[in-house]
């Protein structure tokens, strides 16, 4: 076992042996500290979220940036803490909000009808990834973690509220048969991943590289796409469930992709806005540019 798994393994005993409420202060007050370090993540947190909000001032900056480690921290080790746990219990504690959207993807799952699920770095998308399943059947999309340990735990944790796994690397027709049995495909598609094919569409007021095989995988199998998230209101969880939405086909395949893209990040952005310490910022959303892109394929 490496250094990074031996990490790992000694976080998750240790965290697994408290309180879930004591894991959540314990989190938020260990990334409030990282916060302020004066280290590469904060940096990036403080100059994207400038150049996703122009208009506000630095003191707005600073302090969305600390809520945004302390969230994150709380987040991490909550889950650690309640990773033993029953998924349906679980859910118990979680709001849904979007009822009538939620019972049409149930009914399509009964029917056999495929969803896409456009899901994002936000609020707390492994909770989602155990409780999800518990109302309908759930297919993740995920890539293999560098750590085997830390692969291992994440994947088992996502299967046991019922959902299966298919990593990014395996044949689309993998993905493909799991839409095609009536299951909601499930993917965190909000990121900028130089490797996987991509479309540029607006993300806080400029092009953003970002996934395009969800959209494709939608196209392909005649399914639908429906944004899914998982995030935090006050004290309580929240399961937010956006509008199941069938996109026509034409024959500009690479238009119908970044039509569908476009408009789930575009509710993405929504949902971030109205909770911007939620989301990664220090993840490097906008790094990709076109000529990137163009000197790849050329």
């Amino acid at each position: 076992m490496g250094i990074l798994d031996r990490a790992i393994d000694l976080l998750v005993r240790a965290t697994r042996g408290i309180p879930p409420g004591l894991a959540w202060t314990v989190g938020g007050a260990i990334g409030e500290i990282f916060s302020v370090l004066p280290m590469r993540d904060p940096r990036r947190c403080r100059e994207h979220l400038a150049k996703a909000y122009p208009a506000s001032d630095s003191a707005w900056i600073t302090n969305t940036a600390s809520r945004c480690f302390r969230h994150m921290g709380s987040m991490a080790l909550w889950s650690i803490a309640v990773m033993g746990r029953d998924a349906r219990s679980l859910r118990r504690g979680v709001m849904v909000e979007g009822a009538d959207n939620v019972r049409a993807t149930v009914r399509a799952c009964r029917r056999g009808e495929g969803t896409v699920g456009f899901s994002g770095h936000f609020g707390n998308w492994e909770l989602f990834a155990r409780v999800g399943p518990t109302l309908f059947p759930v297919t993740l999309v995920g890539r293999r973690l560098r750590s085997p340990l830390a692969d291992r735990l994440v994947q088992a944790a996502r299967r046991s509220g019922g959902a299966r796994v298919v990593y990014q690397d395996e044949d689309i027709r993998v993905a493909l048969r799991e839409l095609r049995s009536g299951r909601m495909l499930g993917a965190l598609a909000d990121q900028d991943v130089p490797r996987l094919a991509g479309v540029f569409v607006p993300w806080f007021g400029e092009d953003a590289y970002t996934p395009s095989g969800p959209a494709m995988l939608a196209l392909m199998s005649g399914g639908a796409a429906q944004p899914v998230f998982l995030y935090r209101r006050g004290s309580r969880w929240v399961m937010h469930f956006g509008p199941r939405r069938i996109f026509p086909r034409t024959a500009d395949r690479a238009a119908d992709v970044r039509a569908i893209t476009a408009w789930a990040m575009a509710y993405e952005e929504r949902l971030v806005r109205g909770s911007p310490h939620q989301w990664v910022w220090w993840h490097r959303r906008w790094k990709t540019r076109p000529e990137d892109v163009a000197a790849r394929v050329a």
